[in-house]
C-alpha cells in the first residue's frame, strides 16, 4: 500500500522550496493549521518553473487549454479554496467518509491538481498545463495514510460516474493485483477514459515491485525525471514504463494561500501527463482513449532509437507536439487537423513599409525617361541642322 503522512513536514525556506518528497509523502509547508494540516503558503515567484520551461504548455494555449475536460485526481483531496484553482475544483468524493473531497489536509492532491489545471495568476510565473480543465477530486487516502486497492477502485468508479475523461491515480497501490481494481480499470478503458498512474512509489526497496494500477494493460505507466531528463527512481526488471515527466524539484500550489511550493516525487509526474492528455482530448474530442495514448507516446521526446526505453518508456511527454503533430494513423479520423507547428504568443510581424522602395523605383523611372528623352532630342536636333531645319523666329 502507498502511504501519505500528514506529519511529513520539514523546514521550508523563505523562497518556498521544500525538502524532497518521497512517494506520497506530503509536501512540506512553512506552517500548519491547529489540526496538523498544511498551512498557507505566501511565496510567489514571477519566474517560470523549469518544468514549464521544458514542456512549454503555453505554446499550445492558442489552440487548446483543456476546456471541456474533467480530470479526476485520486489522491488526498483537492482544496477548492486554493486561489490558483478557483472555479476549477468540483465537489468530488472522500471515499472513506462519503463527503466532498474539496479540502486537502496533506496538500499532495492539491499540488498534483495545480500541475494539471492551475489558472495563470497575476505576478506568478506558474500555471498548470491545461488551465481550463476541471478537477474532480477523489480522496482515496484513509485516516492511517493508506491508499488501498478497494479505495482506489471505488474512486475510479466514482470518477466514471461523474464524467471524468482522464483519471490520474496518484498512489501506487502495492502489492497487487486486486480483482476489484483490475475490474475498475477495465471499465474505465472500456468507457473511453484515459487512466494514468505512477510506475512505483519511489522507495529504493520498491524498484522491483510491480505497482498497480500502472501495471495493468492500457494504463499509462509514468516515471519521473529531473531537469536533465534522468529518472529519479529507476524501474526494476519487468516493470513497464510508458512515459516520463518532470518529478524532481517541480513547482505547484498548496491548499491554502497564493504561494508556491516545490517538491519531488514519482507520483507528481502523473500530473504533467494528465494535463497533456486533457489538452489532446480537448483539441481532438473524437479520438478514442487508445488513440490519445498512442498520440502521447508517438510525440514524446524519445531518449534514443530503441523504444520503449526500460527507464523512461517512449520518452518525456511533450504537450506542444502532442497537440500539433499530424499522425499518419489518424489520417482517416474525423478529429480536426492540427495546424502547422508554430510558436504562438509572439507579437505579429509589422507590415513592411514599401514606400521607400516604390519611391526609389519611381525616381529611377523618371530619370530613365528623362535620359531617353534628352538623347532622342539631341539626335533629332543634329539631324535637323544637317537638313537645314530652322527654328521658328519669334517677333518681326
Amino acid at each position: 500500500m502507498s502511504r501519505i503522512s500528514r506529519t511529513a513536514v520539514a523546514a521550508i525556506s523563505a523562497a518556498g522550496v521544500v525538502a524532497p518528497v518521497i512517494a506520497l509523502s506530503a509536501p512540506a509547508f512553512a506552517s500548519q493549521t491547529p489540526n496538523g494540516c498544511a498551512g498557507p503558503s505566501s511565496a510567489v515567484s514571477t519566474a517560470v518553473p523549469w518544468a514549464q520551461q521544458q514542456l512549454r504548455p503555453s505554446s499550445v494555449w492558442d489552440l487548446t487549454e483543456g476546456a471541456g475536460q474533467t480530470v479526476a485526481v485520486l489522491d488526498s483531496g483537492v482544496s477548492a479554496t486554493a486561489p490558483a484553482l478557483a472555479g476549477a475544483v468540483l465537489p468530488g468524493l472522500d471515499v472513506a467518509t462519503g463527503r466532498s473531497a474539496s479540502t486537502d489536509c496533506a496538500g499532495h492532491g492539491t499540488f498534483v491538481a495545480g500541475l494539471i489545471a492551475a489558472r495563470p495568476t497575476a505576478g506568478s510565473g506558474f500555471a498548470g498545463l491545461a488551465p481550463r480543465a476541471q478537477i474532480l477530486p477523489v480522496n482515496v487516502i484513509n485516516s492511517d495514510g493508506d491508499a488501498t486497492a478497494a479505495a482506489v477502485s471505488a474512486g475510479i468508479d466514482f470518477a466514471l460516474a461523474h464524467g471524468a475523461t482522464v483519471i490520474d491515480v496518484c498512489p501506487a497501490v502495492t502489492p497487487g493485483p486486486s480483482p476489484a481494481l483490475a475490474s475498475a480499470v477495465a471499465t474505465a478503458l472500456a468507457r473511453n477514459v484515459v487512466v494514468i498512474a505512477p510506475v512505483n512509489a519511489g522507495e529504493t526497496s520498491d524498484l522491483n515491485e510491480v505497482s498497480y494500477p500502472a501495471a495493468y494493460p492500457g494504463v499509462i505507466a509514468v516515471t519521473a525525471t529531473d531537469s536533465t531528463g534522468t529518472p529519479i527512481a529507476g524501474a526494476g526488471t519487468g516493470v513497464r514504463v510508458d512515459l516520463a515527466a518532470p518529478g524532481s524539484g517541480v513547482t505547484s500550489v498548496g491548499p491554502l494561500g497564493p504561494g508556491q511550493i516545490t517538491a519531488t516525487g514519482p507520483a507528481l509526474a502523473t500530473g504533467f501527463v494528465a494535463g497533456t492528455a486533457a489538452l489532446v482530448r480537448s483539441y481532438y474530442p473524437q479520438l478514442s482513449e487508445a488513440q490519445v495514448v498512442q498520440r502521447l507516446e508517438a510525440t514524446a521526446n524519445p531518449p534514443g532509437d530503441s523504444l520503449p526505453d526500460p527507464q523512461v518508456g517512449y520518452g518525456i511527454v511533450a504537450p506542444y507536439t502532442a497537440v500539433t503533430t499530424m499522425l499518419p494513423a489518424e489520417s482517416g479520423a474525423s478529429a480536426p487537423p492540427a495546424p502547422p507547428a508554430r510558436e504562438p504568443h509572439l507579437p505579429p510581424l509589422a507590415r513592411p513599409d514599401t514606400w521607400p522602395g516604390v519611391a526609389a523605383l519611381l525616381v529611377s523611372v523618371v530619370l530613365a525617361v528623362g535620359l531617353i528623352t534628352g538623347v532622342t532630342g539631341m539626335h533629332i536636333l543634329r539631324h535637323g541642322r544637317r537638313r537645314h531645319w530652322r527654328s521658328p523666329v519669334s517677333g518681326a
